[in-house]
């Protein structure tokens, strides 16, 4: 299953680079759980993701510097580097997240601030960066 995650991962980011919210709704599930690195930080539902999405395009900068997909089943780790995440004292610069994908759609996004709880959170050992 790793595969297909990882090609729907990928279609998301895709989707997210093009600011392509059409895409980016298509490849929620209806039921879709963003859980950010603070419990407060929630997102429950499509529309209300889609509208967390909306706001963080808003901008017209990704922020994004380094972009890392690890592939862990029927989910795929995803580390993310930038400018927009050294503005978060808490961050280091960096957010790791887990996209849990079911039939073709991700199901959840679970927000972490390390590398290590990401990856202890899908129970695969970390990779060493090379």
């Amino acid at each position: 299953m790793s595969d297909a995650s990882m090609e729907v991962v990928f279609d998301y980011f895709h989707a997210r680079r093009r600011r392509d919210l059409d895409a980016i709704t298509a490849g929620l599930d209806p039921a879709v759980v963003h859980q950010g690195v603070m419990p407060e930080l929630v997102c429950t539902g499509r529309e209300a993701v889609v509208d967390r999405m909306r706001a963080s395009l808003g901008n017209g900068d990704s922020g994004i510097e380094r972009l890392e997909l690890h592939a862990a089943g029927d989910s795929v780790v995803v580390g993310i580097a930038g400018p927009r995440f050294r503005e978060i004292p808490f961050l280091d610069g960096e957010i790791f997240m887990v996209f849990t994908v079911r039939d073709g759609r991700i199901l959840r996004i679970d927000d972490y601030r390390s590398r290590e709880e990401a990856f202890q959170a899908v129970e695969v050992p970390s990779p060493s960066r090379g």
